[in-house]
């Protein structure tokens, strides 16, 4: 990874590989995380997934190689530290995540562990941050367990009565309101008529991880994080893929469903079109009610900095369907092809920092729908916006509800926090006229 990524990933809008590993692998119940390597890795990647589950510190152990480990290798460490788990945990499985300076050393892990004699199955991937960011780490993850499934895979038994089932990769709980924007998928295929066969990273089982082979189709969510991943299952096991990015707005959600819809029927998607027309109809009323008092719900600029299934989705709702701008600029937070329509202007992270730097020296107003980061950026340069977060991290804002961004209910959501940033700035902007 070039030194740019390197400080992109670490310090400004991701995390490492190894955070990624982990996060894939704290998603699937009964599951116990060993870090092998120093505790700054170890604490990063904990508090990370701790962030939304609060069991994740008794899910986490560390290393701590000694220093001349690099030398001559971390097996001292390592079994020290499966013991540690053996006396004092009953894990269904164990993950040794290496980081980066161990992965150099060379170690034949899965030997090692096996030496320690767990009464569990043990797992090991290499995936510090020379192997990438957040993204990296997760794939780095769910390959690691295709290549499991491989192992253990049995034919699947047909059944014409049956739903039509999906598998949906590309989530993790770990993102904005990633655990309610799973939710609200699963709750929109189920009521389309799809069976949710299942989610890897998203909370599913182990056992239900190793049907991954059985859906019908695997819907890919975030190309960045399961592309590779669906291209491996149907290399392995033959199932269709299909990318459709992430649901944002009602418009969207609805194009969305359909795409998937194209490449596999369901047997109810009236039922969810009829959801999303009440809820839109609501929300134009509301809409027009707003600006009959405060104008239209337009903004002079509007920023979007978010990762690439996050931010290409947002800007064609927040676009398409309920705001105005002169101008709209991206900033993707991982390279990506994806290029919406509904951008005048794409930078990507590590690839355009200079114009990126631009877009906040020049800005005169408007619309900020990203994280602190961008939030922080603009007050220390004393520039005028109007805040709606949208990723992580989110230091100035508490979420305590269990709305989603995505889908019916997240098309909702997204409306209602967009309108009160901006009746809040008109409100500021009469105070400061008083």
């Amino acid at each position: 990874m070039s030194e740019q990524n390197w400080k992109t990933s670490c310090h400004h809008m991701s995390v490492c590989a190894l955070t990624g590993a982990s996060a894939f692998f704290a998603s699937i119940p009964g599951s116990f995380m060993l870090i092998n390597g120093p505790l700054w890795c170890y604490f990063y990647a904990m508090k990370y997934v701790e962030d939304y589950d609060a069991s994740a510190l008794r899910r986490f152990h560390c290393t701590q190689p000694e220093g001349n480990a690099l030398v001559y290798g971390t097996e001292k460490d390592l079994l020290a530290g499966l013991d540690f788990v053996k006396e004092n945990f009953s894990p269904d499985r164990v993950f040794i995540i290496n980081n980066c300076s161990v992965s150099l050393v060379g170690d034949d892990v899965a030997a090692i562990a096996a030496k320690a004699d767990l009464p569990c199955p043990v797992y090991t991937v290499d995936s510090g941050g020379i192997a990438g960011d957040f993204p990296e780490g997760y794939q780095i993850a769910l390959l690691r367990v295709i290549e499991e499934i491989k192992k253990y895979a049995k034919a699947k038994t047909e059944n014409v009565a049956a739903k039509p089932s999906v598998n949906l990769l590309g989530l993790t709980p770990t993102y904005f309101r990633g655990e309610e924007d799973i939710k609200e998928i699963r709750r929109i295929l189920e009521k389309a008529g799809y069976r949710v066969n299942a989610i890897p990273g998203g909370g599913s089982s182990w056992d239900e991880i190793m049907e991954l082979p059985h859906a019908d189709l695997n819907v890919v969510l975030r190309d960045e994080l399961a592309l590779k991943a669906a291209k491996k299952l149907e290399t392995e096991f033959g199932t269709p893929y299909l990318s459709t990015g992430m649901p944002y707005g009602i418009t969207g959600t609805l194009n969305w469903l359909e795409k998937i819809n194209a490449a596999l029927p369901g047997k109810n998607l009236e039922v969810v079109k009829e959801e999303a027309e009440k809820v839109n109809a609501r929300l134009q009323f509301r809409s027009s009610n707003m600006q009959s008092l405060w104008g239209p719900l337009w903004f002079d600029n509007i920023l979007i900095a978010a990762p690439p299934s996050e931010a290409a989705g947002i800007a064609e709702a927040v676009r398409g369907e309920w705001a105005d701008t002169g101008n709209l600029v991206i900033h993707f937070t991982q390279d990506t092809p994806l290029r919406p329509t509904a951008a005048n202007e794409i930078c990507i992270a590590g690839k355009d920092d200079g114009k990126m730097k631009e877009t906040f020296e020049n800005w005169t107003g408007g619309l900020v729908l990203g994280s602190s980061l961008e939030a922080s950026r603009l007050v220390r340069l004393k520039k005028p916006f109007i805040n709606c977060t949208i990723v992580l991290p989110s230091y100035h804002e508490i979420i305590a509800t269990d709305a989603p961004l995505c889908g019916i209910r997240g098309a909702a959501n997204l409306f209602e926090k967009i309108w009160n940033a901006k009746l809040q700035d008109c409100m500021d902007a009469v105070t400061v006229k008083k």
